[in-house]
């Protein structure tokens, strides 16, 4: 990855994610990754953390087949500075709502009336201004690609 789009905070080189916890509560909403990954700067040994987002706004995850080690060869976590991503990131989290709901029933929605429940954008435009108060995190893993956007993070060993 380029450095100067990114930073290498962790190298997890043939890492795993034992687990992720959720708890949605609003902006105090936190993400949890236990993670097992070797040592290969230090004595090799296997290391197990906890890393915890607080203030989490969104998230998003490709999995492959959760035990298959492709990824885990991109060696770790990061945080990404590219503010489109964090963007990009964000607007997904509004169109997938958006085609979800739509997905599911007879709604008689107006892309174009600014009033529909669906079009509020209100919640998105407050959190765009605020953009650069949250940090994009990816976690890369055996079984798959996670990104993490947050006010930050902890790790305990």
């Amino acid at each position: 990855m380029n450095t100067s789009n990114s930073k290498l905070l962790i190298k997890t080189f043939d890492g795993s994610l034992m687990d992720i916890k959720i708890k949605p509560k609003y902006k105090d909403s936190t993400v949890t990754f236990n993670v097992k990954y070797y040592d290969h700067e230090g004595d090799g040994s296997l290391i197990k953390v906890k890393i915890i987002f607080q203030q989490v706004v969104a998230i998003h995850f490709e999995v492959n087949l959760f035990d298959n080690c492709i990824g885990s060869e991109l060696c770790g976590f990061y945080e990404i500075f590219n503010v489109d991503k964090k963007k990009e990131m964000i607007e997904k989290s509004f169109q997938t709502r958006l085609e979800g709901f739509l997905y599911h029933g007879d709604y008689d929605y107006d892309a174009n009336d600014e009033r529909d429940m669906l079009n509020d954008r209100k919640p998105v435009d407050a959190l765009l201004e605020e953009i650069e108060r949250y940090h994009l995190y990816q976690q890369q893993t055996q079984g798959g690609v996670y990104y993490i956007l947050s006010g930050g993070y902890d790790v305990i060993r």
